[in-house]
């Protein structure tokens, strides 16, 4: 994982309006079964795949534990309405899809998700 600074800075650029949680102690890791990569989950196709999409989305180099699995969810109070779990470790979450889930669902209960990701990129 890397730095809450680091986070701030990679979710800043590309989802501004939500606050993302730093995890440094694992808690939200453990409470959410996200895992560590296997060796498919570190060189298959699959993360070659979502590497050439990353480098086009302006993802830098890793930062932190590169074996981490992380995940992305919308927390909406004390419920959880959506979750996107990584299969690999070239795993991109889907911002767009879920920030048009978050606006969605934040209008039809009347208040504002927060998101929080989870992984190695800081966030």
């Amino acid at each position: 994982m890397g730095t809450p600074e680091q986070g701030d800075e990679f979710l800043g650029a590309r989802w501004p309006d939500v606050p993302a949680i730093s995890d440094p102690a694992r808690t939200l890791f453990r409470a959410f079964d996200l895992g560590r990569a296997s060796m498919k989950q570190i060189f298959g196709l699959r993360v070659w795949k979502e590497l050439a999409k990353a480098l086009r989305f302006g993802v830098g180099m890793p930062a932190g534990d590169t074996l981490a699995l992380g995940g992305t969810f919308l927390v909406q109070g004390r419920r959880l309405i959506a979750a996107d779990v990584a299969e690999h470790t070239g795993h991109v979450p889907p911002f767009e899809e879920l920030a048009e889930m978050a606006r969605e669902r934040s209008s039809a209960f009347g208040t504002g998700p927060l998101a929080s990701s989870v992984g190695p990129s800081g966030a």
